[in-house]
């Protein structure tokens, strides 16, 4: 009887033995707006170092990410805006690591790939109502919204002024998450929203991007400045908090496989500084 104790608790330790040991694991809070482009970093990371697990969990926000972090809850933090002067207290770090434009799209079957800034107000305000009044099929226009503070409508203020003091249709629907808009997109097919070029990759075919002016927003446009609506994606630190799987993924970002995994998910890398 004893022997037969002996022999499992033998194979028991040597099955723990060859499970893989977490050396850690670590949440990345904030913006919904690289929600996606993170899980596609993590994911790769993960893979590449099964000892680790770095987690990107649902969005609470570019001011949640900060929040978290500067008050010592977590040790990276995901935005897709600068800090604001009142969160400089916390003393992070703002690391940006790409740009991704942010577009206003639509479903395929509206067939509308190009609107000036004024067709885009007339939309917006409910002036226009029918997708044939620009160009499109006879269908009605269904209008999707952020709140005030999403980083995508701050950055189409920024660069559109008419947008700055535009009052919204009443009949728009206001969404809060980026996940909300990909879903609504999809589900409707004469709707209209603005997003980011990655979140767009994530849907696929059945919507388009829209050109602004005859500019599209591509690679080669944002890079050369013609299409001004584009965001900066940042991490954010405290430089002391950085732990030993912190700056592995932060070097993972940096690397050749991470450049290249966000050229593939339509946002353009930037150089470690």
């Amino acid at each position: 009887m004893k022997t037969i104790i002996y022999t499992v608790l033998i194979l028991w330790v040597t099955c723990l033995s060859v499970q893989p040991v977490k050396a850690g694991i670590m949440e990345i809070p904030g913006t919904g707006a690289n929600e996606f482009l993170l899980k596609k970093l993590a994911e790769a990371y993960n893979r590449e170092n099964p000892g680790d697990a770095v987690l990107i969990p649902p969005s609470v926000g570019s001011s949640g990410g900060i929040r978290l972090v500067g008050e010592g809850e977590k040790i990276l933090g995901r935005v897709a805006r600068p800090l604001k002067k009142e969160e400089n207290k916390y003393g992070l770090t703002y690391m940006v690591f790409a740009k991704d434009p942010v577009i206003f799209a639509v479903s395929s079957r509206v067939e509308v790939n190009d609107l000036t800034v004024q067709q885009l107000v007339d939309i917006y305000s409910g002036k226009i109502e029918n997708w044939q009044q620009v160009g499109g099929q006879d269908y009605p226009v269904r209008l999707l919204i952020r709140e005030p503070e999403d980083s995508s409508l701050l950055i189409i203020k920024k660069h559109l002024p008419p947008f700055r003091d535009l009052h919204f249709s009443d009949k728009a629907k206001c969404l809060y998450h980026d996940n909300e808009m990909i879903e609504m997109l999809k589900k409707y097919s004469t709707v209209i929203g603005w997003l980011t070029s990655s979140s767009l990759v994530a849907i696929g075919p059945v919507v388009n991007s829209i050109a602004i002016g005859g500019v599209e927003p591509s690679v080669e446009n944002v890079v050369s400045g013609r299409y001004g609506l584009v965001g900066d994606y940042a991490l954010v630190f405290k430089e002391k908090r950085l732990d030993a799987l912190a700056k592995k993924f932060i070097d993972f970002i940096f690397s050749k496989t991470g450049a290249q995994l966000l050229k593939e998910a339509g946002v353009i890398p930037v150089s470690r500084r």
